[in-house]
């Protein structure tokens, strides 16, 4: 199957998690994993497993697939790709309410997004936010608040309500 093929079937299977069928979606993601060649493939249908126990709240099951996705981006240099994957991570290790590890991983992130690289607006929205959570979590206010006001910036420039009134609420605005 070509790259694109296998892109296709992610698609139909995101869409089939979307409406909530996790067996067939399981099902697709082990049997595209076995044809995957290409550790890039192999990624892309890991990475329904692990949203799959994170919806369905396995986030430790959830974060040792991540892991394993974090490992294939490290071996093939995809620096986008491993901060993205570090990006969630970070969050389950925050929904875990293991915040210094959270920490870890976003400094590492926010460090990536904040480069020249080129990351697109919504991905620097969400790790500012998800930084900022966690850096309240420690108790530090006042660095949560700067990348608050950052992930504000890029939820206003995208157009999301939703990061905006949350932004707002952490910042008192």
């Amino acid at each position: 199957m070509t790259s694109s093929e296998l892109q296709v079937k992610f698609n139909e299977a995101w869409a089939l998690r979307n409406q909530g069928n996790s067996d067939e979606v399981l099902r697709i993601a082990q049997e595209y994993l076995e044809k995957s060649k290409i550790p890039a493939e192999k990624a892309l249908f890991l990475k329904l497993f692990a949203q799959l126990y994170s919806d369905t709240g396995d986030l430790r099951k959830s974060l040792a697939y991540y892991k394993d996705i974090e490992r294939i981006y490290i071996d093939i240099e995809d620096l986008d790709r491993q901060m993205h994957t570090l990006r969630h991570i970070g969050d389950l290790y925050y929904q875990l309410k293991e915040l210094e590890c959270a920490q870890k991983c976003l400094v590492q992130v926010v460090d990536h997004v904040e480069e020249e690289h080129y990351v697109n607006s919504l991905e620097k929205a969400n790790t500012h936010r998800m930084y900022a959570l966690v850096l309240e979590g420690l108790g530090k206010k006042s660095q949560a608040k700067n990348h608050w006001v950052k992930a504000k910036r890029h939820y206003t420039q995208l157009g999301i309500e939703a990061g905006i009134d949350e932004c707002q609420d952490h910042l008192g605005d």
